[in-house]
């Protein structure tokens, strides 16, 4: 019995001094890292809000951390080479998507088969900045507000047209969203980029579209588009004179763009900690605040947590819009 015992104690020494090691491992790790530069991979060209995001948050985490921040550019198949090529890097710390919303929660909704799933593929680390939209519309179409919109669109079901700049993307979603919800018939016209788009809506080609603040305002400044109403549930502080879509005439409507950093499954927690807090460190950091409001973004520097949850919350929303409205694109 008593060697039994002895027996007893000596194993769970052996295992104490083992999850301690294991304890002081991970710590190390995260103490160690990083020691190398880390890569940024997104999914969109140069010069978009997902740039110019990743470029200042990465600005602000090469000098908190003491390495570089490399930022690539991989756009192409709607974000499956971007998420593709993470997903397939090694777990440590050193690969990390820079996604847009869309990849995430709406991608699985749209197509038969995806490369990547983003729940399995990825672990999130945080949703860094919002962009919420403005409704905006040529100057000449007969509606100056939201409610004249959809009084219109409902007495010629199917004659007017929106731009959007990606099938999937907040300027597709969110009007086919805005169409179920007012009841409304508005043709779709694509395009691949956000300036062909806005050109057109100046134009007349097509009388409307969602897009972010900054260009919308400057362009109604000049004269050459109506501002409609804002996507958030607050009035935007860069177009103040612009109603939200709750006071224009269409409650619960809320459409914003998200963007956040993930990194590949199994990364060690540690790891994942440390790149969170040291992206909300970044957020709080003025020099990021002022470029990121500049261009209608709200600054938000999540936790992995609630990161998660807002991927899931929006993996519902866009999977009950797509369900209603039957909208699918072949792969």
């Amino acid at each position: 019995m008593k060697r039994t015992a002895r027996a007893f104690t000596r194993c769970a020494v052996a295992l104490a001094a083992l999850a301690a090691a294991a304890c002081a491992a991970t710590t190390s790790l995260a103490d160690n890292y990083p020691t190398k530069p880390i890569r940024f991979i997104l999914p969109q060209p140069a010069g978009g809000a997902v740039d110019l995001i990743a470029r200042a948050v990465g600005e602000r985490l090469a000098e908190q951390m003491g390495e570089p921040v490399v930022v690539e550019n991989m756009p192409g198949a709607n974000g499956s080479l971007a998420a593709e090529q993470v997903a397939r890097a090694a777990p440590d710390g050193y690969t990390l998507f820079f996604a847009v919303d869309s990849n995430l929660v709406v991608n699985p909704h749209l197509y038969r088969s995806l490369s990547y799933d983003p729940f399995r593929d990825f672990a999130p680390i945080s949703i860094v900045a919002r962009l919420n939209m403005v409704l905006v519309a040529n100057p000449k179409l007969e509606a100056d507000s939201v409610r004249d919109l959809i009084a219109l669109a409902k007495a010629h079901p199917g004659k007017l047209n929106y731009a959007s700049i990606g099938l999937g993307t907040s300027s597709h979603m969110g009007m086919e969203m805005f169409k179920l919800m007012t009841g409304t018939d508005i043709t779709l016209v694509s395009y691949r980029g956000t300036a062909q788009a806005m050109t057109d809506v100046v134009a007349g080609v097509v009388e409307m579209m969602f897009t972010g603040p900054p260009s919308a305002m400057a362009m109604a400044q000049a004269g050459q588009l109506k501002l409609l109403a804002y996507t958030a549930s607050e009035r935007s502080p860069l177009i103040p004179q612009v109603p939200t879509m709750a006071e224009a005439g269409v409650p619960g409507f809320d459409l914003a763009s998200w963007f956040g950093l993930l990194a590949p499954a199994k990364t060690p927690q540690p790891i994942l900690d440390r790149l969170a807090g040291e992206v909300h460190k970044a957020a709080e950091d003025p020099r990021f605040g002022k470029r990121i409001v500049a261009q209608g973004l709200t600054v938000i520097g999540s936790t992995p947590a609630a990161m998660l949850q807002t991927m899931q919350a929006d993996t519902r929303k866009w999977g009950d819009l797509v369900k209603s409205t039957g909208i699918k694109l072949e792969d």
